[in-house]
């Protein structure tokens, strides 16, 4: 599973974003470059503590632990303590409010793994009893239309998982290739699936037909990617 596991950095250093970093260790540092200190992944921002946060292998399972960092560490929004909090496939990790950002991705035993909310559920997300209205029920990947259940299978449900559970931020065409594409993925360090605009475009706009009118939740972020807006 390690040769499918790494994070991909989404914000930073201009010279990394969209750039890979496999986890092969078992422990991999994450913080602010330094003359004497070397973090395992390492950025220049000064908001970026030197030993900002830690990515553990535990068994066959990936965490991470803030390492009393002055800004903080988030994963989907969520603080993160120095009490080891699993990762997660498509988990997006935060340091320093914002300034870097990183999405996890794993394969293999990883996606079998039945996944904790890490964000403040709503009624709408787990009620299976309403009429009227969207509901979306993801530990169960059940879609409802106005109390009539739809079928959403593969790279349409996959689409919409990855876009709803990032609500009302803005997901680059790029982090979509690699989330809903990964068998299309050449594992170079510089690398995205051989996904084109337009078989994204074509996906989205499968997806906006299948929830009818509430299609539109899925609305275009111009020259970069899609949003969940609720």
């Amino acid at each position: 599973m390690e040769d499918g596991v790494y994070v991909l950095i989404k914000k930073g250093d201009p010279e990394l974003v969209q750039k890979r970093q496999f986890l092969r260790q078992d422990e991999y540092t994450i913080g602010r470059r330094g003359s004497q200190l070397a973090p395992d992944i390492a950025f220049s921002s000064p908001y970026v503590s030197r030993r900002h946060a830690v990515i553990r292998k535990i068994g066959n399972r990936y965490t991470i632990s803030d390492l009393d960092s002055k800004h903080g560490t988030e994963v989907n929004g969520q603080s993160v303590r120095q009490a080891p909090q699993p990762l997660f496939h498509g988990d997006l990790i935060s340091l320093a409010k914002g300034v870097v950002e990183l999405v996890f991705f794993a394969e293999g035993s990883e996606l079998d793994v039945t996944r904790e909310f890490s964000f403040p559920l709503v009624q709408s997300m787990v009620s299976t009893v309403s009429t009227t209205g969207l509901v979306i029920n993801l530990e169960r990947r059940e879609i409802r239309l106005d109390g009539a259940r739809i079928h959403l299978t593969g790279k349409d449900m996959d689409l919409l998982m990855l876009l709803y559970q990032r609500a009302n931020q803005a997901v680059s065409y790029e982090e979509i290739m690699v989330s809903i594409w990964p068998e299309r993925m050449i594992y170079t360090d510089n690398s995205v699936p051989d996904v084109g605009r337009a078989e994204i475009n074509a996906l989205v706009y499968r997806l906006r037909k299948r929830l009818g009118k509430y299609g539109e939740k899925v609305t275009t972020i111009p020259r970069f990617g899609y949003m969940w807006e609720d």
